[in-house]
């Protein structure tokens, strides 16, 4: 399957109080720290397409626990999901990242080398106020496998 250069995911991957970060190597943001992301393939949904880009990225398992924040613009559209760390070795995988690695919110937050965008989901991500899957509405039979994320109060404050 071939990315689609449209529909992007990424993900505020926390472990306990600490954010994982990647050095991005291209464009605009080469050099910087932010939060690892990447288009998803054609026919892929967002959270599996997430999953995948993570743990090429990083070498990181997780588990998505809502969607944080959503990013529109004529060229592409960038679902943002809060993630909590599973397992693995955290690596860079050399190409679009130079270093991978786990830091302090707090002290993430205080790099003048974190892009905006990042600085922004990570405040976010405090907060832990996000959009989960709504479940009534998965159980409405689809042959597209539509998800539709609502805020829901109950699951938000288990986080």
């Amino acid at each position: 399957m071939e990315d689609n250069r449209f529909a992007s995911v990424g993900a505020i991957i926390l472990r306990g109080n600490d954010v994982l970060l990647v050095r991005h190597t291209y464009g605009g943001a080469a050099g910087q720290l932010l939060n690892p992301s990447g288009y998803i393939k054609h026919g892929e949904m967002p959270l599996e397409g997430l999953k995948r880009e993570i743990l090429e990225e990083t070498g990181v398992e997780i588990d998505p626990l809502g969607l944080l924040a959503v990013r529109c613009s004529i060229e592409d559209w960038w679902l943002v999901f809060l993630a909590e760390y599973v397992s693995g070795e955290v690596r860079s995988d050399n190409h679009e990242n130079s270093e991978a690695f786990f830091i302090s919110c707090d002290e993430a937050l205080c790099r003048k080398d974190l892009t905006d965008a990042t600085r922004t989901l990570i405040k976010l991500a405090k907060g832990k106020k996000i959009m989960v899957i709504n479940d009534d509405y998965s159980l409405i039979p689809s042959s597209d496998g539509r998800v539709m994320f609502t805020y829901n109060s109950n699951k938000n404050g288990s986080l």
